[in-house]
């Protein structure tokens, strides 16, 4: 906003002449005492219903308090009784454009520039309103004007997101770095060019500029779980503690940090609520109640599954055989896919295997709302939480009467709009209810979809293709570096240490992560060359080379999820830690469900001793390996038809309380 006036005195009693109370009005209001200055503008205002001074200061205190409706029809007079003045009908305009009544506000904005072609500001908001709209060229000339007239870091700023959304990344990295050296003291800055960096594979500069941001603020949004996360995928442990402790530390304080790299790294339910709430109330907050939906009479229950992930990734090859199984008699299935398109084999599958797969990725969050409620969708499954890709934004306006929070983020997400949670007894025992928003709805078996259509694992190459010796004892560990601690992986080398021809294989990625995790071998007295890595090969080649390996090793505390379905399905045992989160507790709900729970341990200890015993012992793994491959065909885990049943009377008991007046309220299949 805009200020003009004079500036004298302070507050005076309505005898004094207009120009001496607009004086201490003026003052009054620039030394933040609105109550004084709100008086004064209103005893002027008696005297002389359109002093010009008097609306347009009035005017702009009401949007100082964040009152746009009350400072709308103030601004609006103060421009038309004074229609000259630049800063009035620029105030005017910036009020509109805080209501949503964009059209106008960029007609207003045109008419400042009319008056004052070299207002730089007129030219940046009228920029930041068309990149709202996704006009983005129309946006980056308005930029480009007002760099020509006043070169500032907001302005580059601007052009750089603009860039950046046309995929035009050199050209937003010059931007941002521009507004950098203009605003070298903005965290904003720094921040928004770590991200283009991050998106041009220039991971070590986009470390170096989350530690600008943070250094400058360290409560900056994101900005501390980014560097977190960042450092972790390279397995770069050198802060590890420090870190975690300000991770810690930020989630109570209330600073926004990302859910989905949190709950990697926390194993506290109660952290986690308090991060997925304030992360809710910043980015996708209540947009308050449903539009009421009478319960339709049609025969078949409309649910839709919503994700980023309809193609070949996890939550697709857990889910496939699900959508597949589920009773079109009973229920009408739709798919709201706003990921992208790889065209595989899984996104053909999929687009089959639903009743109607809507492509809804250029779609804004407002029209994928108003397509939900056209498909009058009663039961809508987000499938995506806060990982990668989601769109929690959709959910808060509330498009169906149930939405439910499923499989793809294993926790909660502190939202009011999401009715439940599906889960087990194991992830959430029922005594950890109170950390979770959404009520909880127990399956009777693992809470984790599989898919039994999967083919078996069949001709494995041999251990000398992949890099492993023959007579080696192979630990397996294919998790991301993001889920490895240093403490698992002292773990991990003492195992090593203790079972003579040994080796650790891991999944290979990030060169820089392949690196330091060699070195930290080394620091433990373990021979780098004892650290194999598994380079990235198609899902069925990945699923068979499990067959190498005589033991799956488990993270702490994010287990192995997916990758432990896989372990299991290809007939490679899994010994995990119980952890005390959600996301540490999958892999013994998945062992469980396959009849293995004795490869279930409730600590490190624990699990390094059975670990060292199953190494040591042929007979005890030849039996763990004997009674897995039996219990694949009959065990729930592995029953995709016997799940989607489950599923569907989740659904069903769901739509029954709501029919009813009923509210959520947790239950068991």
């Amino acid at each position: 906003m805009s200020q003009q006036g004079r500036n004298q005195g302070a507050s005076a009693p309505s005898s004094l002449h207009p120009s001496m109370i607009l004086d201490q009005a003026i003052a009054a209001h620039r030394s933040g005492n609105l109550s004084d200055a709100e008086r004064a503008y209103t005893t002027i205002l008696k005297g002389s219903r359109t002093h010009p001074v008097a609306l347009h200061m009035l005017g702009l205190l009401h949007a100082q308090r964040g009152n746009f409706a009350d400072a709308e029809p103030l601004l609006k007079k103060a421009a038309r009784v004074d229609p000259g003045n630049p800063h009035v009908l620029f105030n005017y305009a910036n009020v509109l454009r805080a209501l949503g009544k964009t059209d106008d506000a960029l007609a207003w904005f045109a008419k400042v520039i009319a008056l004052s072609p070299n207002f730089a500001d007129a030219h940046l908001n009228r920029g930041a309103i068309l990149i709202a709209r996704q006009e983005l060229h129309r946006a980056i000339a308005e930029f480009d004007r007002a760099i020509a007239i006043a070169p500032s870091g907001a302005a580059f700023a601007n052009r750089g997101s603009a860039f950046q959304q046309l995929g035009r990344l050199d050209e937003a990295h010059d931007s941002y770095q521009s507004a950098v050296e203009l605003a070298p003291s903005d965290p904003q800055n720094h921040f928004a060019l770590s991200e283009v960096l991050t998106q041009m594979g220039r991971d070590d500069e986009a470390i170096g500029a989350l530690e600008r941001t943070v250094a400058l603020d360290k409560a900056f949004p994101f900005a501390l779980s980014n560097l977190v996360a960042s450092r972790r995928k390279r397995a770069d442990w050198r802060s590890f503690e420090r870190e975690q402790a300000a991770l810690d530390e930020a989630v109570e304080s209330g600073v926004l940090i990302d859910p989905f790299t949190f709950f990697h790294a926390s194993s506290s339910p109660a952290h986690q609520l308090t991060c997925a709430k304030t992360y809710v109330a910043n980015v996708a907050p209540d947009r308050g109640a449903a539009i009421p939906r009478t319960p339709s009479p049609a025969s078949r229950l409309r649910v839709a599954y919503m994700s980023a992930d309809f193609r070949n990734h996890a939550t697709a090859h857990l889910m496939a055989g699900v959508f597949e199984e589920h009773d079109r008699e009973r229920f009408d299935i739709s798919a709201i896919s706003y990921g992208p398109d790889d065209h595989s084999k899984m996104r053909n599958r999929l687009k089959t295997a639903f009743e109607r797969f809507e492509d809804v990725r250029h779609l804004t969050d407002e029209d994928v709302v108003k397509l939900i409620r056209r498909l009058d969708i009663e039961v809508l499954v987000d499938l995506g939480g806060f990982t990668a890709g989601a769109r929690p934004k959709i959910l808060a306006r509330r498009p169906a009467p149930i939405q439910v929070n499923y499989l793809g983020f294993p926790g909660t997400m502190g939202a009011s709009y999401v009715d439940y949670l599906m889960a087990d007894r194991i992830v959430i025992p029922e005594a950890e209810q109170q950390h979770y928003a959404e009520k909880v709805i127990y399956l009777p078996d693992s809470y984790q979809a599989t898919d039994a259509k999967r083919p078996l694992p069949s001709n494995p190459p041999g251990r000398r293709e992949v890099g492993l010796a023959d007579e080696a004892f192979v630990y397996c560990a294919f998790n991301r570096p993001l889920k490895i601690t240093p403490l698992l992986f002292d773990v991990w080398m003492r195992l090593l240490a203790k079972t003579p021809g040994s080796v650790l294989w891991l999944l290979d990625g990030d060169p820089i992560a392949t690196e330091n995790l060699r070195r930290e071998a080394v620091a433990r007295g373990v021979a780098a060359e004892r650290i194999v890595f598994a380079p990235f090969v198609p899902a069925d080649e990945h699923l068979a080379r499990h067959q190498l390996a005589d033991l799956f090793l488990d993270t702490l505390p994010y287990n192995a999820h997916t990758g432990a379905s896989d372990a299991l399905w290809a007939g490679l045992p899994v010994l995990t830690c119980l952890g005390t989160a959600f996301a540490g507790r999958v892999a013994a709900s998945l062992l469980n469900a396959v009849g293995l729970p004795e490869l279930v341990t409730r600590s490190l200890d624990e699990y390094e001793s059975l670990a060292l015993r199953i190494a040591h012992d042929p007979e005890l793994r030849a039996a763990l390996k004997s009674k897995l491959a039996a219990h694949r065909s009959t065990w729930p885990h592995f029953d995709t038809v016997g799940m989607t049943r489950q599923i569907e009377k989740a659904f069903n008991e769901m739509w029954r309380r709501h029919c009813a007046g009923e509210a959520p309220a947790s239950f068991a299949v």
